[in-house]
């Protein structure tokens, strides 16, 4: 072997090397969905409800059908009578299986009632309007604390179903999810404290504004199976979802994820891939969605917004000896990721402070709402119950009287404890006590808190708030790779994992 070779084949064991892709996205080449396609892709556009909550009585498209350059349209009379969830989750699925790619029942503002493929972008929109739609209008339930057994049910359908029964979905009190987390005796610690923090707090959705909207294109390759090109994160989950959604096969069904413009958890879900989907099965041909900004927006996965009730006992001395966290969760339309987003609400905020806690308790409900569904963001779910915890902290300290660094110091979990709140198990790495110390270093803690007034007159504050993350399900997800030394040297690494827009 030559001594340049010698030195390319070893130069990158320990060092950096050059992304693969660096060049194509410095210089502009083709990498994205909207690049790639096929230059005869149909336009797909959706017509969507303008009712929070309602009933198609009749829908007639047969102006539309005759328009020039359309090649279908698709309502819910043409599409497989399968329920199936957009969230991209591993096995066991913990979303419910309440979507059909098109309903006659319309859940929220901007549901789908029609797909319209056309040859163009202007004749897809013209058709549109000539689409006719006579819809019964429902009574909508708009707020989450008054969704649980109301009389109106968003989900009333018999072939609704949620494949994990543990969750506590149930469709006729309009529940995605509920359930309850505790141990030891969480009244009887409260009682004993001498003070104790009873606090409401709200967070509101948040939507995700990444520079690519959300958009795919599919053909039918030649072995007769349905290509999806999609800007997601899953492209794998998205398989199982739209062959569930077609009800065909996942062998029969090929998802391929070129570079993304961003995520940010959003492209968790399959928002738009099942639409071009059935639009290629119908006529044979390339097909492509392109969410516009405004659909992006208002038709995607927001943030679930969350009420969390959080009562925290603790000592004189500052001694937290229990946490009491009630979340109600909002999930709008759908359950995508419902069930697993509120769950981190508690289980990534009241770990932090096993130290000296002797109870806690983690209860939660999940509603359907006729607004917008939710679904994953990043930190997904954990931000929001981080907020009440961290919170009700702070409180805690200007209570006492104590500097909030200095009362987290006596609370935090160590390196090598179990934590009950987090299914058990034991942090076996965690070093937030040199974070804190380290973090106080930087920022000046001593000198500034609580406040410090400038010389001219504004005042600068600072806080602190604790937060613990993790990838995947606990005990749950894995992730797995495979290398491969290649006959000229070099290792081959094969990885399912998909970036979010990041690399």
């Amino acid at each position: 072997m030559s001594e340049a070779r010698e030195k390319r084949v070893i130069g990158g064991v320990g060092k950096p090397v050059p992304k693969k892709d660096a060049p194509a996205l410095l210089t502009g080449k083709p990498v994205y969905v909207a690049d790639i396609a096929p230059k005869d892709c149909l336009c797909v556009k959706l017509l969507h409800s303008p009712h929070a909550h309602a009933m198609i009585e009749e829908i007639d498209v047969s102006r539309a059908e005759k328009m020039p350059g359309v090649a279908c349209i698709v309502t819910y009379k043409d599409v497989p009578d399968v329920r199936f969830t957009q969230a991209g989750q591993t096995y066991p699925e913990f979303s419910p299986y309440d979507r059909l790619i098109l309903d006659r029942h319309l859940r929220c503002v901007g549901d789908p009632v029609a797909i319209v493929a056309a040859e163009t972008e202007k004749q897809a929109l013209a058709a549109m309007k000539l689409i006719k739609v006579k819809y019964q209008v429902l009574p909508a339930i708009l707020n989450a604390k008054e969704a649980m057994d109301h009389p109106t049910l968003i989900h009333p359908e018999e072939n609704w179903r949620a494949l994990v029964p543990s969750c506590g979905a149930d469709n006729r009190r309009n529940l995605v999810a509920c359930g309850e987390d505790a141990h030891g005796d969480v009244e009887a610690e409260l009682a004993a404290c001498d003070i104790v923090i009873d606090h409401e707090y709200s967070t509101q959705a948040n939507q995700q504004c990444m520079m690519e909207t959300f958009r795919a294109f599919t053909r039918m390759d030649y072995y007769g199976r349905l290509e999806i090109v999609s800007s997601t994160q899953v492209p794998f989950h998205v398989r199982r979802i739209i062959a569930t959604a077609l009800d065909i096969p996942k062998s029969r069904v090929r998802v391929v994820k070129p570079r993304i413009g961003g995520g940010f958890g959003a492209k968790q879900t399959a928002v738009c891939e099942q639409y071009p989907a059935i639009v290629t099965m119908k006529t044979g041909r390339p097909a492509m969605i392109i969410y516009t900004r405004e659909e992006s927006m208002t038709l995607s996965s927001p943030r679930h917004a969350m009420t969390m009730h959080v009562r925290l006992g603790a000592m004189k001395d500052g001694t937290i000896r229990a946490i009491d966290l009630h979340t109600l969760s909002n999930s709008g339309a759908y359950g995508e990721h419902g069930p697993t987003t509120v769950g981190l609400s508690g289980h990534k905020s009241i770990p932090l402070y096993t130290h000296n806690m002797k109870a806690f308790r983690f209860s939660w409900h999940t509603v359907y709402t006729n607004t917008m569904s939710a679904g994953a963001y990043r930190g997904y779910g954990a931000t929001q119950g981080l907020f009440a915890v961290e919170s009700a902290v702070n409180e805690l300290a200007h209570r006492l009287n104590m500097d909030p660094a200095e009362l987290r110091e006596r609370n935090i979990v160590r390196e090598g404890e179990v934590m009950p709140a987090y299914y058990g198990e034991t942090a076996a790495s965690c070093t937030i006590d040199r974070c804190i110390a380290h973090a106080k270093e930087m920022i000046g803690w001593e000198e500034k808190y609580p406040a410090k007034t400038l010389d001219n007159g504004h005042v600068r504050a600072v806080g602190m708030a604790l937060a613990m993350q993790g990838s995947g399900i606990s005990m749950l997800d894995v992730g797995g790779a495979t290398i491969k030394l290649s006959d000229e040297g070099t290792y081959n690494l094969l990885v399912s994992a998909a970036d979010m827009g990041t690399g």
